[in-house]
This record gives C-alpha cells, sequence and structure tokens, in this order.
C-alpha cells in the first residue's frame, strides 16, 4: 500500500511564517513603550525630587556604615531636636550630617558620626540649635550617586562599585546589555524577500 503525503499550500505556510514574524515587532514594541514609560516616571520623581525638597547626598563616609556615600537625605526643620537624631547642621563654613549625641546645660550640641572611627566633633565656635537645618527623616542609598559622581567623577564611581558588590554589578551589567540589544533592535532595518510563490512580500525580518 503507497502512502500520498500532501505537501502544504506553500501560500499559507508563508502566510503562517509571516504571522509570527508580526507578532516579534509588536512584542518588542510594547517593550520598548513599557520600558520609556518607566523611564519618563523616574526621571519626572527625579525632577520633582530635585527641585522640591530639601536634601543633600553624603560625601564622606562619616556616617558608614549608617548613611554611607552616595546616600541621599531629606531633612526638615524641628522646633527642637533630641539626642540620638541625625541631623543637618552647619559648622566651620560647611555642612554636616551627624547625630547629634549630647545637649550641655549651657544648649551646646555635641554630633559625632556613626563612623566607628571617628571621634566626637569639635566646632568653633561650639554648634547650638541655631545651626540646625533640620532632621535626616528619610536617607535613600544610592539615589545621591548622580549628585556625587557629577561632582566628584573619580571618587563617587569607586564608592559606587565597593557599594554595588558582586551581585550589584552583575544587575548594572545585564541593564546595560538589555539596554544595548534593545538599541540595536530599534535600529534593525527590515530585509525585503519575496514569498514563496514569487509574489513580493513585506518582511518584518529575515526569513530563514
Amino acid at each position: 500500500m503507497k502512502t500520498v503525503t500532501e505537501n502544504p499550500n506553500p501560500s499559507e505556510a508563508l502566510g503562517h511564517k509571516q504571522t509570527h514574524l508580526r507578532a516579534a515587532p509588536r512584542a518588542r514594541h510594547r517593550f520598548r513603550h513599557a520600558l520609556a514609560s518607566v523611564i519618563i516616571l523616574v526621571a519626572g520623581a527625579g525632577f520633582a525630587i530635585f527641585f522640591t525638597s530639601n536634601h543633600a547626598y553624603i560625601y564622606t563616609p562619616s556616617m558608614y556604615p549608617t548613611i554611607p556615600p552616595g546616600s541621599m537625605v531629606f531633612i526638615q526643620p524641628q522646633k527642637h531636636y533630641h539626642v540620638g537624631e541625625v541631623i543637618e547642621f552647619r559648622g566651620n563654613g560647611l555642612l554636616w550630617v551627624h547625630r547629634l549625641i549630647q545637649i550641655k546645660p549651657n544648649g551646646d550640641y555635641v554630633t559625632k558620626g556613626d563612623n566607628p572611627e571617628n571621634r566626637p566633633d569639635i566646632f568653633v565656635p561650639a554648634t547650638t540649635q541655631k545651626d540646625v537645618i533640620g532632621s535626616v527623616v528619610l536617607a535613600v542609598r544610592y539615589l545621591g550617586f548622580p549628585e556625587l559622581i557629577a561632582e566628584h567623577p573619580g571618587y563617587g564611581l569607586a564608592w559606587l562599585r565597593a557599594e554595588l558588590g558582586f551581585r550589584g554589578k552583575l544587575a548594572v551589567a545585564i541593564l546595560v546589555e538589555s539596554g544595548c540589544a534593545l538599541y540595536l533592535l530599534r535600529r534593525r532595518k527590515p530585509v525585503a524577500g519575496k514569498g514563496a510563490t514569487g509574489d513580493n512580500v513585506p518582511a518584518t525580518g529575515t526569513l530563514t
């Protein structure tokens, strides 16, 4: 007994292939749209934080490991300050973010960074409440790195590498590679070809 196998219609087979090829660009388009939306939201939030809030980025490791360099702190003025609070204040012509560890009977403030290698600060004249800008109500790691790197590129990048660790560096590498792949896909031009029946078929990719 002879078995007869019919060949599929070339036009139908090509139609199925074209459907699959058209689905891939649509998926990439949705992914790009979602990624662009996330970037816009993050950028908008960043601009809102930068221009509307009282914030500062941490430059030195004096508060490490509680608030490492590259962190962003948000400051809120208070009527009274208490021992144990982290405050932003002026001292010796600079701005400081240290912990208030003592209030002397005469009203002088004694501050110290959380870094175990630090000793209590000495300022001339001594720090008082009038020198305090506010207390730190929120500290977000990594959020201050853009400003830190912009002001001190080498120092900021060195701290960023140290803070990221192996997993962080791997995550950044994956993000960068994903961005490069997305860019290349976006710039890729379709290859024109002909269908199996000889008719011109608008190509959405390279037919194999």
